[in-house]
C-alpha cells in the first residue's frame, strides 16, 4: 500500500506526538530561575545603594556630632543610619542582622569619623544570600585653630 501524504503526515505527527510537554517541563525552571534571579539581582543592587547611602548618612551625623559630643555622638550617628535603612527597606533585611558600627576619629591634623553599616536581605531564591556592606567616612565638622587643634562650635 502506498503511503498517502495524509498518512505520512500522521505518521510524522506520531513521532512528535508529546514534545511540546517535554520541552515545556525541560525548559519552565529555567525561566523560572532567570526570572526568580532577575528580581533577585535588583533587589540586592537596590539594597547595596541603600547601604551605601545609609552609611553616608550616619557618618554625616557622626562628623556633626563629634566634635560637639566627643562621647556620646556614636548613638545619634548610629541611630540614623539604621533609620535610613528601615525606612526604605526594613521588610526586607534579614532578621537580625542590621548592624552600625561607628567609625572611630582618627586623630591627626584633620581628624576623620565615619559609619559603617551591615545587613542581609531575604532572597527570593532558595540558598541565595546577599550580605551588604557599606562606609563612609569624613573630617570632624569644627573650627581650627592656629595650632591645629580642632575646636567644636561651643568652644
Amino acid at each position: 500500500m502506498k503511503a498517502t501524504p495524509r498518512s505520512a503526515r500522521r505518521n510524522r505527527q506520531d513521532k512528535e506526538s508529546g514534545a511540546t510537554a517535554i520541552e515545556f517541563v525541560l525548559w519552565t525552571p529555567l525561566l523560572f530561575l532567570f526570572m526568580f534571579g532577575s528580581v533577585q539581582f535588583g533587589l540586592a543592587m537596590f539594597a547595596r545603594h541603600v547601604a551605601q547611602t545609609a552609611a553616608q548618612e550616619g557618618a554625616r551625623t557622626a562628623r556633626e556630632q563629634a566634635a560637639a559630643n566627643p562621647k556620646t555622638w556614636q548613638v545619634p550617628a548610629e541611630k540614623d543610619a539604621k533609620t535610613w535603612v528601615n525606612q526604605l527597606i526594613g521588610g526586607l533585611v534579614s532578621d537580625g542582622s542590621l548592624q552600625a558600627t561607628p567609625i572611630p576619629v582618627t586623630r591627626g591634623a584633620y581628624p576623620e569619623v565615619g559609619m559603617e553599616v551591615s545587613f542581609s536581605i531575604v532572597s527570593v531564591v532558595p540558598d541565595w544570600q546577599f550580605h551588604l556592606d557599606a562606609a563612609s567616612q569624613g573630617p570632624v565638622e569644627c573650627y581650627y585653630t592656629q595650632a591645629g587643634a580642632c575646636v567644636g562650635p561651643n568652644g
